[in-house]
């Protein structure tokens, strides 16, 4: 057990340097520690690190990070005053006005509505997202500099420039997820058999959604889904409705889980589940 707890800690660490690499911007210095998700997104109890391979066996725990999930990846200008300041606020409203309609209707022993219609502000929900994303599972990236990818350069050029547009590879689906374990997947791949084309992005799932963030998405492929930014132009602070459907939800396991009619692929030392420990 002990040897395998070090183990993944040593593959999967959220304990970053002192000193280092901010994943978002580059910039070398103090780190501070990210919360993935965001404190008030329902991460602050100790929770318990599995590699996504290992965590069914019950044998082979995981290690506990003490107040939520967080990672040591970014620098303070990141962490607080874009992500804590700018952008988090919005997806925590979001998270708490489904939390609250889910507890209300629970204490008064009423019936949910079938679909609900927030009003939300698109672009800053997804860039909160994307800097979640790449702030988790990167403290190797934090100790040695950045690493360049199509992907990730496009996500920290998207997160940093509040004034552009999404690119257009670029498309962040949502969910509703109700599940207390919490999802990170960074470079997953899905094919379908008999289809061509492959679907890469990253994943995010906490109580109450999830997110898969897709890039360079296959026009053959239908992804049944709603799209979190619809108009990719729309300007930061732009309001829109979208609708969120609290009935049919997605099996609680996806889409790292493939059907039997798809292929899966992702490295184990970019994929982990949280698991509360009460």
């Amino acid at each position: 057990m002990g040897n395998y707890s070090s183990s993944i800690r040593n593959r999967i660490s959220n304990r970053g340097p002192a000193q280092g690499y901010c994943v978002i911007c580059g910039e070398y210095g103090k780190l501070t520690k990210d919360h993935v998700p965001p404190k008030k997104c329902n991460n602050l109890n100790d929770i318990e690190i599995k590699a996504m391979m290992s965590e069914e066996k019950s044998d082979k725990a995981g290690f506990t990070s003490q107040g939520g999930m967080h990672f040591k990846t970014l620098c303070g200008v990141c962490n607080s005053e874009r992500l804590g300041i700018k952008y988090d606020p919005s997806l925590v409203n979001l998270s708490n006005e489904i939390t609250s309609l889910v507890q209300g209707a629970k204490k008064r022993n009423i019936v949910l509505p079938r679909k609900i219609y927030p009003i939300i502000q698109p672009q800053r929900i997804a860039r909160s997202v994307v800097g979640h994303v790449l702030a988790a599972i990167a403290v190797d990236e934090a100790k040695s500099g950045l690493r360049s990818s199509p992907i990730s350069d496009s996500l920290r050029e998207y997160f940093l420039d509040e004034n552009s547009h999404m690119p257009d590879n670029l498309n962040i689906y949502y969910w509703l997820y109700p599940s207390r374990k919490q999802v990170v997947i960074k470079g997953m791949g899905k094919r379908h058999l008999g289809v061509d084309g492959t679907v890469v992005g990253h994943v995010i799932k906490f109580l109450p959604l999830g997110f898969w963030v897709v890039y360079n998405k296959p026009l053959n492929i239908n992804i049944n889904l709603e799209n979190l930014v619809r108009d990719k132009a729309m300007g930061l602070s732009e309001r829109e409705q979208i609708e969120i459907d609290l009935y049919h939800t997605p099996s609680i396991n996806f889409p790292e889980a493939p059907k039997d009619s798809e292929i899966n692929a992702l490295n184990d030392n970019y994929a982990y589940s949280g698991h509360p420990k009460n």
